[in-house]
């Protein structure tokens, strides 16, 4: 699909002549190439950029910190790259509340260092998304990004109190607000999340935060028995503990479990879940060394990555399913039957057998095949309703959600 020319005269009179230029090849979205770039600044910045975007029929797709451009579908169209890069920085932190809001375009990086350096309270956002260091906030909500700790924390989903955001034809709207049990309207900032920027452009966000911790310990299981990894696993989460992780790499053969609280209460839930289930205490260097090795599981490579989910109880059964040289890397999150799984392109369709023989779902994050697995059709035309609703003339991301949405 050829971009549509662009008038750039049209967006230096909103952001700037700076802050418009022709796109180059780094700029493509999935492979797709847009005309131009603009970076607005404030909220009615980006308001005045969609609705000239949109009354001239051209497909905008939002950009953060780019780490995640490969996710979803590649566009059907995209004519303007619309850069967040400008909308950034704290805008409110209250640390007694243990609640900040930042607009969309700061990185994760720069929020987690400041909420870390303030004096008498050390807070922290509690996602660790992949390729974290240089994410966004509106990006890693858009693509519902998490890691590790969502065991504990959950998604951006469950950290989310509130947005701004813009609608295609310019429309500013807000969700939710600066308190944790804020329940007045409707919760669109959990509809954005995972969207892929296809229903609205985030351009603030307010997020629920926790204590820095102030000791971790961690334990491990090692075996090369699918069984024995599971069942271990399965122990922790019956055990009266509160792991922060519990993750399962495969084909590594191994269970990291993680725990953060004071000194004294890491070490000792980690004596607890050897006494009752197995494994070793790590040291700190070990474990960070482990740590590290474990991290970018399975986002190393360019392999096509899938999302899946299966019911925990089946957690053995889809890993057995996966253990015939189908996958290259998968963690999986025993305890909540979610992971990723990563693969060579052509064996896409063979995963997403397994996982189906195995009860449960699968959604791609990156490479070809986006659709791959996609059989819920009533799921699809509520997905579509949703779009059509909040983005009638299709100006946003188009195609870039499952299903071609």
């Amino acid at each position: 699909m050829v971009a549509t020319a662009v008038d750039l005269s049209v967006f230096n009179d909103i952001v700037g002549a700076e802050h418009v230029r022709e796109a180059a090849a780094g700029d493509a979205i999935h492979g797709v190439s847009p005309s131009a770039v603009v970076s607005p600044a404030t909220e009615a910045e980006v308001s005045a950029v969609l609705a000239a975007a949109t009354s001239r029929n051209l497909a905008v797709v939002p950009r953060g910190g780019g780490t995640k451009l490969d996710w979803g579908a590649p566009p059907s169209r995209c004519d303007l790259v619309l850069s967040t890069s400008r909308i950034e920085g704290i805008v409110d932190h209250e640390p007694a509340d243990l609640v900040c809001v930042a607009r969309a375009g700061t990185t994760l990086a720069g929020l987690q260092s400041r909420l870390a350096s303030t004096e008498g309270f050390r807070q922290r956002l509690m996602l660790d998304p992949p390729h974290g260091a240089a994410a966004t906030l509106g990006g890693v909500l858009a693509t519902a990004a998490s890691g590790a700790l969502r065991t504990r924390f959950g998604t951006p989903r469950d950290l989310v109190i509130g947005a701004s955001f813009v609608l295609s034809d310019g429309t500013i709207g807000r969700s939710g607000g600066k308190v944790v049990k804020n329940v007045a309207g409707f919760d669109i900032a959990k509809l954005l999340t995972g969207s892929l920027g296809t229903l609205a452009v985030v351009t603030e966000l307010a997020f629920r935060l926790h204590p820095l911790p102030a000791a971790s310990a961690t334990v491990v299981l090692e075996s090369r028995s699918v069984d024995e990894l599971c069942a271990f696993a399965a122990a922790v989460g019956r055990l009266q503990v509160t792991p922060s992780v519990v993750d399962l790499h495969w084909p590594d053969g191994i269970v990291v479990v993680r725990f953060d609280s004071s000194p004294e209460g890491a070490a000792v839930q980690a004596e607890r879940v050897t006494q009752a289930a197995g494994g070793r205490v790590l040291d700190q260097q070990e474990a960070e060394s482990t740590a590290a090795a474990l991290a970018t599981t399975p986002w190393q490579g360019s392999g096509s990555v899938a999302g899946i989910a299966v019911l925990p109880s089946r957690s053995a059964s889809l890993l057995t399913a996966l253990s015939g040289g189908t996958c290259e890397a998968l963690v999986l999150r025993p305890l909540l039957g979610i992971g990723e799984v990563c693969c060579a392109p052509d064996s896409t369709s063979d995963v997403a057998a397994a996982v189906r023989k195995s009860g449960g779902r699968l959604a791609m994050r990156r490479g070809d095949g986006a659709n791959v697995g996609v059989d819920d059709g009533v799921a699809l035309d509520l997905m579509r309703s949703v779009k059509h609703r909040l983005d009638p003339a299709g100006t946003l991301s188009p195609g870039r959600q499952l299903g071609g949405i």
